[in-house]
């Protein structure tokens, strides 16, 4: 069985940091935690070289909350992106399932729409799209699994 969440009105956002800076990103982290606002759909990557990719989701409604959290001058200025459809697909059927997730991409670039982040769990995927990709995406991957 695999059950399918549609979360609407997420933000994105994004942020370097350079690592020999120190990782601001745990301060940043710790002062949205306190600044009781819930983030999602975290990803960070160290990129060739000494910078420090990080990105989370949360709802549009607490961004107004989060900007003055996020200043810091050792990371690059915010990229920022409201009015997201966060898709949640969970299912024990990708545990040991080589190919899971390359099905949901391949479908849902077949109607053109581009995950804007990914997350992955043991036995879900978390996609962000574009408001005006949601309907499709949410569609195609009923679809896929009725």
């Amino acid at each position: 069985m695999v059950d399918i969440q549609i979360f609407e009105g997420v933000c994105s956002v994004a942020f370097s940091e350079k690592i020999s800076d120190g990782i601001s990103a745990c301060e940043i982290f710790d002062r949205i935690g306190k600044g009781g606002i819930d983030i999602d759909m975290v990803s960070m990557e160290m990129t060739a070289g000494d910078m420090l990719n990080v990105g989370f989701t949360l709802k549009d409604d607490d961004l107004p909350k989060l900007l003055p959290l996020i200043k810091s001058d050792r990371i690059t200025t915010p990229v920022i992106n409201c009015g997201n459809v966060k898709l949640l697909i969970k299912s024990d059927e990708m545990v040991g399932c080589p190919g899971f997730a390359a099905r949901i991409f391949t479908a849902l670039q077949s109607k053109s729409c581009m995950p804007l982040i990914v997350t992955t769990g043991i036995n879900e995927i978390s996609l962000l799209v574009r408001d005006s990709e949601g309907a499709e995406a949410e569609k195609t991957l009923r679809e896929m699994f009725s």
